[in-house]
């Protein structure tokens, strides 16, 4: 299973540290896309459309700023139009608490997933 985190870094919460915290917890469950930790092409944003339509899931850090970032709208719009589920993850500034729902709803996200 892939899991494509998207997210906006306009929020100073959502750090390149946090993210791979985020990264690790996933790879608990699948494998995680987190494009500032695991994008090194050429392209980047078409290797991000790439890996978005590879994904089996979106995990959306939810933030103030994600409805202002155009990339973030862009991908939530694409995952919509292939039909891909999205769980969104609040965050304000508990940022162990948003890791521990990742953990708590991941595992039986994926689980409908297979079932289909």
């Amino acid at each position: 299973m892939n899991v494509f985190v998207s997210y906006t870094l306009r929020d100073s919460i959502v750090t390149e540290e946090y993210l791979r915290t985020v990264s690790d917890t996933v790879a608990e469950f699948a494998k995680p896309f987190v494009d500032i930790i695991h994008n090194e092409a050429d392209d980047k944003q078409g290797y991000v459309m790439e890996q978005l339509d590879r994904s089996n899931l979106v995990l959306l850090i939810t933030t103030s700023s994600i409805t202002t970032s155009k990339w973030v709208m862009a991908e939530v719009n694409r995952a919509k139009s292939k039909s891909i589920p999205i769980i969104r993850i609040p965050l304000i500034v508990d940022l162990s608490g948003s890791l521990d729902h990742i953990r708590a709803i991941l595992p039986s996200e994926l689980k409908k997933l297979i079932s289909y």
